[in-house]
């Protein structure tokens, strides 16, 4: 298996505060990743550090073959696709913009429109407005689309550019269940019929759809677990994980999460 992603002892310090502390984890190509842990765990801050937002203190991390540090690496960000609440610092920018206007503009990784597009690129779009069960959307300003809307849109965008790699950071933070769910039918779909790695970081396990082949498991910055999801999504382990005792039920493909009340 060829390596995607490589992450060599890595740690990470915010004001002399430890937030990842000796990461070790590898992603092969062909496998799609969920990243679980509570809030303030350190996930999110692990992804980051694949497109350069976040610098290690110590270690060495490789993506696509390359070390960080070593390599131009803009090069990089343009083969990695990423959807998070920080993409809500260019709001102003996509309330201007309709869905069919965003999703194009996922081919440049900005946000906006600001090259020369073609009638292909058009279709492209078209195509995956199509996919996200979202066409109806097309000519729909940005600001008066819901939040389960908005999410689709932008999944959409990220994967115009077809990556190599997709980091989702929590997609469905916010979202009722029905905007949850028809997002994670899209997500499901696209894993299926596309090569791209996804990278799904979530603390909701029911969130894990059935093409996710591989969990990390983060708690206090430390990787208390990682590797095929039946070996990670244990009642131990989760147990572990979330500081309580819970139990796993798996069906339909999915696991849910119960816990298990003291007597």
């Amino acid at each position: 298996m060829s390596k995607i992603i490589s992450y060599e002892h890595v740690r990470f310090l915010r004001e002399k505060r430890v937030i990842l502390d000796d990461v070790n984890w590898i992603v092969n190509a062909g496998e799609h990743w969920a990243v679980l842990g509570l809030n303030g765990s350190g996930k999110s801050t692990m992804l980051n550090m694949m497109g350069g937002y976040e610098f290690p203190t110590s270690g060495t991390i490789h993506v696509f073959g390359h070390q960080y540090g070593k390599y131009n690496w803009e090069y990089i960000k343009k083969r990695l696709g990423f959807v998070g609440n920080t993409l809500n610092r260019f709001l102003s920018t996509l309330d201007q913009e309709t869905a069919h206007e965003i999703i194009v503009s996922g081919k440049f990784n900005s946000i906006g429109i600001y090259e020369q597009t073609t009638d292909e690129d058009w279709k492209k779009a078209e195509q995956l407005l199509k996919e996200f069960h979202i066409t109806y959307l097309a000519d729909q300003p940005y600001r008066f689309l819901s939040q389960g809307e908005q999410r689709r849109v932008l999944i959409a965008r990220a994967f115009m550019a077809q990556p190599d790699a997709m980091i989702l950071d929590e997609p469905c933070s916010g979202l009722d269940v029905r905007a949850r769910e028809d997002l994670l039918e899209s997500l499901q779909e696209q894993a299926l019929k596309n090569e791209t790695v996804l990278l799904y970081v979530t603390h909701h396990i029911e969130e894990i759809i059935p093409a996710i082949t591989h969990v990390a498991v983060i708690k206090d910055g430390i990787m208390i677990a990682a590797g095929p999801k039946k070996d990670v999504l244990t009642n131990d382990i989760l147990s572990d994980a979330f500081g309580l005792p819970v139990e796993v039920e798996s069906r339909g493909g999915r696991s849910w999460l119960q816990v298990v009340k003291k007597s």
